[in-house]
């Protein structure tokens, strides 16, 4: 799948996950246009608090409302505007840029060459170190071994040859992660015996432990400088103490692919871990290191398993920005999930309002049904409501969200959720209140109440993407109560062109795409139109209406394939209804055009019908999705407005099969092409029909027998 989702620390977190997989299945995402779905699915996501968001996604938008962080969504990304994505809904993207800015050495170089390291030595100590991603060696790094030089410069009791040796050996060791004792030992400097010196040079000998895994001669170091008189050597050795011992407790709790396991944490050593970084944040509440301290404090919650303290230290994000924190927006979403919510074990640990809402809006969700868990009952929602006492709008949309998608009550939910008075809908929970009166009203079929709402909603709305929701909202409105029309008139705020196209391409009656080949919205409206007009003229056998609309095609007919669904073979070009009829087989036929005014003039004529057989199949327009309503619950769902039995070219084959006027060409390509339509699973590929094997052996023997000297009776080896 085309997930581009943060691992924290290297390590993949699914084996804590006790919820039931219920997103895409194959490696690509595809847009589902249907805003009111209770069951999880990762590619399409909504921005309003729903059931079937990812969980990520439902904590985005509270952290918008109350930290204002920004909602995320993937909208300038090609690979998704190729899967047919507009804006709303939206598959998972919380990936930060996966680009690492080139870091500028040269601050570096210049701060060793001034020690006296030389310029060529220090340039090639840099050009050979290495990013450690995704490890405890991630913070050995060009900009810490620029703050090392720079307390080296301030420390003035240091010899100068002394000061040199120490920013080498810094400078060296960025190559070092996990190296052998004998590689360690040549990158530490050799002959330091200046007090403060012999300080910089234990803070390497710690550092370089640590980065190599020799945790006991590494804490043992930073021991000893936790209680130096140096100001950065002291805190950063206590801040030190703490990743020794958290690496110490989790350096046996992972298996080779990264999954943890608990009762293989040292506890002793976690515990120790604890309690250094608390006294790193006692002493520097404001250190340096303050924010990384308290990241890797969550990690110790979540080694322990201590879900309560893990909620209390990322409820604190829920008040505060994140430029207190060493990590994005993005990052500490993922985290959340990964850590606590994918696998939290009881509501009870949680009294986060923000926290418990997402929990149990995947409660909320439509079962699967090798979902072991017990239903998630009213009773047990009712008996959070103390829990919600800082946030009591947003249990009452638990409330009503239980009743819309649990107890499908759609009177209910309206008297739960207030009706907005406000000339301005500020943040995502009042916006979700809107989205589940609509639904409701919606499901009681009042269709102009909803109508009504969702006008009133656009003039309100003001947080990204939600606009584009209210489009969708309102479009499958219109075309659920028979005004499919108010979609396409002038005035029409529906402006988002997939959502305009899909209804185009679905469910418009021949006039509606006149109307808009001639007054599109874009030259791609147009197009689109006019290729659904010709498609389905040709595919319904209104032959003279094709006739006619074929006259619509510009001088220059465009050969851009434009976007028609979600086949394989979906993207065609208006080039194609210009089809000369050449192929590369002994078949030939005339120009589609000709085809059609044949067979407007003889709708059972052989040869014109297996044309038109060898117009689908040469194109690959056998599953072509204008051939197929989408479902019923999506956009584009309700019945088409283009009349007419669909075309298949079996149909034709069979035709042309039991003519008695066929010609013995037309008559032998037409079993060849019939046979084959069943090759090589036994499945139609070239229409619906369900043909017996017994008589698709009787087409090859009849093919073979009265055929046998075509061409199409020799190729032909099977059937199927």
């Amino acid at each position: 799948m085309h997930w581009r989702h943060i691992i924290t620390g290297g390590v993949i977190l699914s084996a804590l996950f006790q919820w039931p997989a219920q997103a895409c299945s194959d490696d690509s995402c595809y847009p589902t246009w249907d805003l009111k779905k209770d069951l999880l699915d990762t590619c399409n996501n909504t921005p309003f608090l729903s059931p079937a968001n990812d969980s990520r996604i439902n904590l985005q938008l509270l952290l918008a409302d109350h930290s204002h962080q920004p909602l995320t969504v993937p909208t300038a990304d090609d690979y998704y505007k190729e899967q047919g994505y507009a804006l709303v809904p939206f598959p998972v993207d919380l990936a930060d840029s996966t680009e690492t800015p080139a870091s500028d050495a040269s601050p570096l170089v210049t701060l060793a060459v001034q020690m006296g390291v030389s310029s060529d030595t220090a340039s090639g100590l840099l050009a050979q170190s290495t990013l450690w991603e995704g490890s405890r060696c991630a913070s050995n790094n060009q900009q810490t071994a620029l703050l090392y030089l720079q307390q080296l410069t301030q420390a003035g009791d240091i010899p100068a040859e002394e000061r040199r040796q120490l920013a080498t050996s810094r400078l060296a060791i960025l190559q070092s992660c996990a190296a052998d004792p004998e590689q360690q030992s040549g990158l530490l400097p050799g002959n330091i015996r200046s007090a403060t010196g012999q300080l910089f040079a234990n803070y390497l000998q710690g550092a370089l432990a640590f980065y190599n895994g020799d945790f006991t001669q590494s804490i043992a170091a930073f021991n000893v400088l936790s209680q130096s008189s140096q100001p950065w050597l002291k805190e950063t050795a206590i801040y030190m103490q703490g990743r020794v011992f958290l690496n110490a407790a989790q350096q046996n709790a992972f298996d080779d692919i990264g999954y943890p396991s608990n009762d293989k944490v040292d506890l002793a050593a976690l515990q120790a871990a604890e309690s250094a970084f608390n006294r790193y944040l006692t002493a520097y509440p404001q250190g340096q290191y303050s924010a990384s301290a308290t990241g890797l404090l969550r990690r110790v919650y979540w080694l322990m398993n201590d879900q309560k303290r893990l909620a209390q230290a990322y409820a604190y994000w829920f008040g505060h920005p994140l430029s207190e924190a060493n990590i994005t927006s993005n990052q500490l979403v993922q985290e959340i999930d990964n850590k606590l919510l994918l696998s939290f074990s009881d509501t009870g640990s949680i009294d986060d309002p923000h926290l418990l809402a997402i929990i149990d809006l995947m409660l909320m969700r439509q079962r699967s049904s090798d979902d072991s868990r017990p239903p998630f009952t009213l009773a047990q929602l009712q008996a959070q409501q103390s829990r919600f006492a800082r946030q009591p709008e947003l249990y009452t949309y638990l409330l009503g969200a239980y009743a819309l998608y649990v107890e499908k009550d759609a009177d209910k939910t309206l008297t739960i959720l207030p009706e907005s008075s406000a000339e301005e809908i500020p943040d995502y929970l009042g916006f979700s209140q809107q989205t589940l009166r609509g639904f409701a009203l919606e499901m009681q079929e009042q269709w102009s109440q909803a109508e009504q709402l969702w006008l009133k909603m656009l003039q309100q709305v003001t947080q990204p993407v939600q606009r584009q929701q209210l489009e969708l909202s309102l479009a499958m409105n219109y075309e659920r109560s028979q005004k499919l029309e108010q979609v396409f008139a002038h005035n029409s705020p529906i402006r988002t062109p997939m959502i305009r196209e899909i209804l185009l391409r679905n469910v418009a009656a021949p006039v509606l795409l006149r109307q808009q080949i001639s007054r599109p919205l874009s030259a791609q409206e147009h197009d689109v139109a006019l290729f659904t007009l010709l498609y389905k003229d040709l595919t319904r056998s209104m032959y003279a209406d094709f006739l006619k609309d074929i006259n619509l095609l510009p001088e220059k007919v465009s050969t851009a394939p434009l976007f028609m669904g979600f086949t394989y073979n979906s993207q065609q070009a208006l080039a194609l209804f210009q089809w000369d009829g050449k192929n590369a087989t002994e078949y030939q036929c005339p120009a589609l055009s000709t085809v059609v005014q044949t067979l407007q003039d003889d709708s059972s004529n052989p040869r014109a019908l297996n044309c038109l057989g060898e117009f689908i199949f040469r194109h690959g327009l056998d599953d072509f999705p204008l051939n197929n309503q989408p479902e019923s619950n999506e956009l584009g769902g309700t019945a088409s407005h283009f009349t007419g039995k669909l075309f298949s070219r079996l149909d034709g084959y069979q035709q042309v099969i039991a003519s008695q006027q066929a010609a013995r060409e037309d008559k032998a390509y037409a079993l060849y092409r019939a046979v084959n339509c069943f090759a090589p699973s036994g499945y139609n590929s070239c229409g619906t029909q369900d043909i017996p094997i017994a008589q698709r052996k009787q087409w090859f023997y009849t093919l073979k027998s009265q055929f046998g000297d075509t061409s199409w009776a020799q190729q032909l080896k099977y059937y199927w």
